[in-house]
């Protein structure tokens, strides 16, 4: 993945105003590369690498994908289920309803009300799609080439329903093997759902408002799961590193024995985001994204004191037989004090680090800083 290069240096600009100055400015195509990292069967594609240097927010890129992934999808054909339909009809089919009949007084027209199997695409996977696109399309400041490119492509779901879409309705997709060429398309359309901007005015059209400010949670997410997964495929599944090892469990408190039972359930979980372990060495790295890295007090500039005291309770608790230090790792943006911080503490004897990775340069660059960080448990540097 990391041996495609970006054609572009396009910035995102989440704000409102496409001619902002705003500062919070990330790469498409370095969402892109996040995106296909935390979500493996988000290949990285070189036309929508290429296509994306046009693009000025994350919803270009979204349905870009989309528009690919349905092409694919109208080619191989829809996903269908057996569904129940009830239809008054003067054409018998499946089993009557009499009582139904009887109650509507369907006799009067020479019908009857039927009750039978339909094998049909109206089904809650392209309900989701169909919305997506729907929603998708409402969005006003979205690349004029993509809307026209989603509305020639919505008559191929002419007999498809709409749903309302909620976090419970993605649960509850069944999946199966006959289904999982869905994958992508699903995850694209849950992406536009968590991530959407949508503030209906008085003329009925959406536009952005603020992306970072609304949608830290989300961000800080796709950061985490995009690191995870950086290590995981880049290092554990590699030949090179064998015995690298790329997890997120959770940690135990250290108690002492005789405080072991009284209220050990009242205490806090402690879930790592990731810890990365080689050879006898173990690094908790809990990652963090936030608008403003240091936090000012009666004038002093410092560090998050719950974020530098979380990762010395982690390291501090890891009941791992062997060298153990830990990294708050930072996702950089706006603060321009915050773009090169690189510190290293040694307290009790465990090293603690504090480093910041830069969002908004190259993305070669950005995978050598993460290599880098590996480096240090493979090195013991």
């Amino acid at each position: 993945m990391s041996s495609v290069k970006p054609e572009t240096t396009e910035k995102y600009i989440p704000s409102d105003s496409k001619n902002s100055t705003h500062k919070d400015e990330i790469p498409i195509q370095n969402i892109y590369y996040m995106l296909s990292y935390a979500y493996k069967n988000l290949k990285i594609n070189k036309d929508v690498l290429k296509d994306s240097q046009k693009f000025t927010n994350i919803f270009d890129l979204f349905a870009r994908i989309l528009v690919g992934a349905i092409n694919s999808l109208v080619r191989r054909g829809f996903y269908k289920e057996y569904i129940i339909k009830n239809e008054d009809t003067s054409n018998i089919k499946g089993k009557i309803n009499f009582t139904n009949s009887i109650r509507r007084r369907t006799a009067i027209y020479k019908k009857l009300n039927c009750q039978y199997d339909e094998f049909s695409s109206d089904v809650l996977f392209n309900q989701i799609i169909k919305t997506t696109m729907d929603n998708l399309i409402r969005i006003d400041d979205l690349d004029n080439d993509l809307k026209r490119n989603l509305k020639k492509l919505r008559p191929f779901f002419y007999d498809v329903n709409t749903v309302t879409l909620n976090k419970q309705v993605f649960k509850t997709l069944m999946w199966n093997k006959n289904n999982q060429h869905y994958n992508l398309i699903i995850n694209i359309c849950e992406l536009v759902f968590l991530w959407r901007l949508p503030k209906d005015n008085e003329n009925g059209k959406i536009h952005f408002k603020d992306f970072i400010k609304k949608h830290e949670k989300e961000m800080a997410n796709l950061f985490e799961n995009f690191v995870f997964n950086f290590y995981k495929k880049e290092f554990e599944e590699s030949k090179k590193f064998k015995g690298f090892k790329v997890s997120k469990p959770k940690i135990d408190w250290n108690l002492d024995k005789y405080d072991e039972e009284e209220g050990r359930d009242y205490l806090p979980s402690m879930r790592t985001d990731i810890v990365l372990e080689y050879n006898n060495k173990q690094f908790i790295i809990d990652t963090k994204f936030y608008k403003k890295i240091l936090s000012s007090f009666h004038k002093k500039t410092m560090l998050h004191s719950p974020n530098l005291y979380q990762i010395y309770t982690y390291v501090n608790n890891s009941n791992f037989d062997g060298d153990i230090r830990g990294m708050l790792l930072y996702a950089a943006l706006k603060d321009k004090k915050s773009k090169n911080i690189d510190y290293k503490y040694k307290i009790q004897n465990k090293i603690i680090q504090v480093k910041t990775l830069d969002l908004n340069q190259d993305w070669e660059i950005i995978d050598k800083d993460l290599r880098r960080i590996a480096n240090i448990l493979i090195n013991n540097t």
